[in-house]
């Protein structure tokens, strides 16, 4: 990871994590315990989507790095302040270099690389409400609903969201996500 990779990171995590902050408590000062959990929260969500579209990409030999997007930030930030959010801060930007092998494995990698960050979200929201369900730890709730909130918002089938290129490759493994996520989202809610 180099230097500008980090700070993209860093800065989109931060943003991020005040974005989610605003939507579920509103815009003002927060105490010190909301803002770490916050944090912490959009660290291990934001962080490991990103991350699982990167590592798929580099199992396949590509070169692979997050780059931040400021509009996507100053957006979050802004419609987060009216009770809705876009969660866009940057994307991890995939440079395909030679490619050896026929154009239908080309497709299968990129839906692997585009899936598997919504997949990372499903699972830990998954794992997460189970856990919050057998402990009752309030904190476990609120990852398991910014997780499950993160793979619904990133398969919407609009680009350049990871839903779009899902649907646009393979529509039954898009439906399925889906599903599977509206499922999760009602247990949460519900």
């Amino acid at each position: 990871m180099n230097k500008i990779e980090l700070r993209d990171i860093l800065i989109s995590w931060l943003a991020l994590s005040v974005a989610f902050m605003f939507l579920f408590e509103g815009v003002g000062i927060p105490n010190i315990k909301t803002l770490l959990s916050y944090l912490f929260i959009v660290a291990v969500s934001f962080l490991s989507h990103e991350f699982g579209h990167r590592q798929v990409a580099r199992k396949y030999g590509l070169q692979a790095n997050y780059k931040m997007w400021p509009q996507g930030i100053i957006l979050a930030l802004i419609s987060s302040m009216f009770h809705f959010l876009i969660a866009a801060p940057g994307a991890v930007v995939i440079r395909q270099g030679i490619f050896i092998g026929t154009r239908r494995k080309l497709r299968d990698i990129s839906l692997k690389i585009s899936i598997a960050g919504i997949a990372v979200n499903i699972v830990l929201g998954l794992f997460l409400i189970v856990a919050y369900f057998f402990t009752g730890i309030d904190i476990l709730y609120l990852a398991a609903y910014i997780n499950i909130w993160l793979a619904i918002f990133n398969l919407l089938p609009i680009p350049p969201l990871d839903g779009s290129k899902v649907f646009y490759y393979n529509r039954k493994i898009w439906a399925l996500s889906f599903v599977i996520a509206i499922l999760i989202f009602l247990i949460i809610y519900l």
